[in-house]
């Protein structure tokens, strides 16, 4: 029994200190970019947000999620060649969303958690590249398309 009280104590702790920890990422870790934006960081601590771009000219786009969640629309933005996206995950998921038509090449860094590509492999050579590199921790994010129009 006294395990059991330790292991629920530790837990508790452990739970309260990640809580804390999201909190400060909040304060501490700048946002940047519109919706038009080419370049964007987004931050999702203790909680979640919503993200449509519009990019005329998709560059750069980096996420963190700390015991949040993201949802990251890419249908409405735009990419000349290639554009990279950068997720940081902690205990919190992102789930993104591209056009058809995309390439994306993605790797992942995955600790306790998940990663899953749905683009489509098969798709011009010539299209616009999406290159995505995921480190997540205790937590997921899932890349899907859907047809625009």
């Amino acid at each position: 029994m006294r395990v059991l009280k330790r292991l629920a104590i530790a837990w508790f702790a452990f739970v309260l200190g990640g809580f804390i920890a999201a909190l400060a990422v909040r304060r501490l870790v700048p946002e940047h970019g519109t919706e038009e934006d080419d370049f964007v960081s987004i931050v999702a601590a203790a909680g979640g947000r919503e993200f449509v771009s519009r990019a005329g000219d998709l560059h750069h786009v980096e996420v963190l999620a700390v015991m949040g969640g993201v949802m990251l629309d890419l249908r409405q933005a735009h990419i000349e060649e290639a554009a990279t996206l950068d997720l940081k995950i902690y205990a919190g998921g992102i789930d993104v969303v591209v056009p058809r038509g995309w390439r994306v090449e993605a790797s992942s860094n995955v600790v306790m958690g998940g990663f899953e590509n749905r683009s489509d492999p098969d798709v011009d050579p010539d299209a616009p590249l999406l290159i995505v590199d995921a480190s997540i921790v205790m937590g997921g994010s899932e890349i899907h398309q859907v047809e625009v129009g």
